[in-house]
């Protein structure tokens, strides 16, 4: 009995050691190389009382791979990791920020970029009205692979990109006398 035990304890450590082993963190850690191409991106902010939301970056791995369960049927699949990187915008001229995000994230996992989403948000809105809460942003999303767009609702460019689209604000009366601001745009923007 008490070999039957040791076998189970032992078996139970080298199964959960190489489930670790098979599992392990990602090396999320960029590292671009020196010839890698850039990403320019500059937003002119539209109003005193917005301004850009900070850009992100995701990058995709097909080196680091992920173990998933499917949702939709229960099996084991093996998939390509994301690396979404939040970078701050900085402000250059006036109304005028800007970044720049490296299409090559290198590192271990060898990442690539996938898709950056910008946009802008209120942060005062008292121009507008009383006691309004401040509500969510406006975005576009930009895709540089099919992974990212892999819902079809993309446009197809090349070359220099400029959006130029308007953008209304647009608030919501709830019967809790709480008033909330947000932007209002036709659907939303992804391009690719």
């Amino acid at each position: 009995m008490i070999k039957q035990s040791k076998i189970v304890v032992l078996s139970l450590v080298l199964f959960s050691t190489t489930g670790c082993i098979i599992n392990r963190p990602i090396n999320r850690t960029l590292s671009p190389p020196a010839d890698t191409k850039w990403v320019n991106v500059e937003i002119k902010n539209p109003s005193p009382y917005t301004r850009p939301i900070p850009l992100t970056a995701r990058y995709i791995s097909y080196e680091c791979m992920k173990t998933v369960i499917s949702a939709a049927n229960g099996e084991i699949v093996t998939r390509h990791t994301y690396n979404p990187i939040a970078i701050d915008m900085e402000q250059k001229a006036g109304d005028i920020w800007q970044t720049k995000v490296a299409m090559t994230g290198g590192g271990a996992c060898k990442w690539t970029l996938s898709a950056i989403e910008l946009g802008i948000e209120y942060t005062d809105a008292t121009h507008l009205g009383k006691d309004l809460v401040l509500g969510t942003g406006v975005d576009a999303l930009i895709a540089f692979d099919n992974a990212a767009t892999s819902n079809g609702q993309f446009k197809y460019f090349t070359g220099d990109l400029t959006l130029s689209p308007n953008y209304y604000p647009y608030i919501i009366e709830r019967k809790i006398s709480e008033k909330k601001i947000t932007f209002f745009v036709w659907g939303r923007l992804y391009l690719l």
